[in-house]
């Protein structure tokens, strides 16, 4: 679904949007431990298992968008989203080489 919209040179909008988590819980202030959800044209972005896609910092975010080749993203509203990288959601990191990883 990323990828589609841009290779028809369709104008696409991309929002990042910070994720915090439920009532209780206090989410990162660090950027680069802070999850983020993508929409695209505003619909979420879910990895191939139905699971939510969710990039783990601004690192992650600013590599997804050039492994998409998007020319730009905009900032989204937060969202209050419970993730849980073993069961609803797929979280992706930056590892070595800068390569996305689960």
């Amino acid at each position: 679904m990323a990828t589609a919209a841009h290779a028809r040179d369709k104008h696409v909008s991309v929002r990042v949007h910070p994720l915090t988590q439920a009532a209780g819980e206090v989410p990162s202030k660090r950027r680069d431990k802070a999850y983020y959800g993508i929409t695209v044209d505003g619909r979420w972005l879910h990895s191939n298992n139905g699971r939510l896609t969710v990039l783990r910092g601004l690192k992650a975010v600013e590599r997804f968008a050039d492994l998409i080749k998007a020319p730009a993203y905009e900032p989204g509203e937060p969202v209050q989203i419970d993730v849980d990288c073993g069961k609803t959601s797929h979280c992706i990191t930056v590892g070595k080489n800068r390569a996305l990883q689960g």
